[in-house]
């Protein structure tokens, strides 16, 4: 069976700040094809971990960045465990395969499963409800291309047999 690639470019490190001023592009109506949707990384120091540990993978497709890491906000502010918060996010798009045509359903679909891949694979400490169960993907043999500034993720990431 021929792998499906899912290629990501991600850029950063970005502060909170940054991210809740500025990532906030949710293009225009009736598309909506902004550019500040897609997944993200949080880093930062953890009391068990260290310095520079992953701490979160997470997704956004109805939200900008902006709008969900407001929801973010409060336990990355306040938490005084977990500090030195950086964040890097990460955006999928091929014309060839993500449309309105389809109302952007392939483009979720590969955001999902490429977050799944992440958390699954790098077991982020904030991550432990989606890391007790193997995940359900929409495509079997997923490979995950991870360009741009892309933290601690390796270039690619192919899933073995856990699926």
């Amino acid at each position: 069976m021929k792998a499906y690639g899912i290629e990501i470019e991600w850029k950063g490190p970005f502060s909170l700040n940054k991210v809740i001023n500025e990532m906030d592009d949710w293009g225009q109506s009736p598309t909506w094809n902004g550019k500040d949707y897609g997944l993200y990384q949080i880093y930062g120091r953890h009391i068990l971990c260290g310095k520079n540990t992953l701490l979160y993978v997470g997704k956004t497709t109805e939200r900008t960045f902006s709008r969900r890491f407001k929801e973010h906000r409060e336990w990355l502010l306040e938490d005084q465990y977990e500090k030195d918060i950086k964040i890097y996010l990460g955006r999928i798009y091929n014309p060839k395969k993500h449309s309105e045509k389809d109302k952007w359903k392939s483009w979720k679909e590969d955001i999902e499963d490429a977050e799944k891949v992440l958390v699954y694979k790098y077991s982020p400490n904030y991550n432990s409800r989606e890391l007790a169960r193997i995940p359900k993907l929409h495509h079997q043999q997923v490979q995950l291309f991870n360009g741009g500034q892309r933290g601690r993720l390796k270039n690619r990431d192919v899933p073995k047999d856990y699926l």
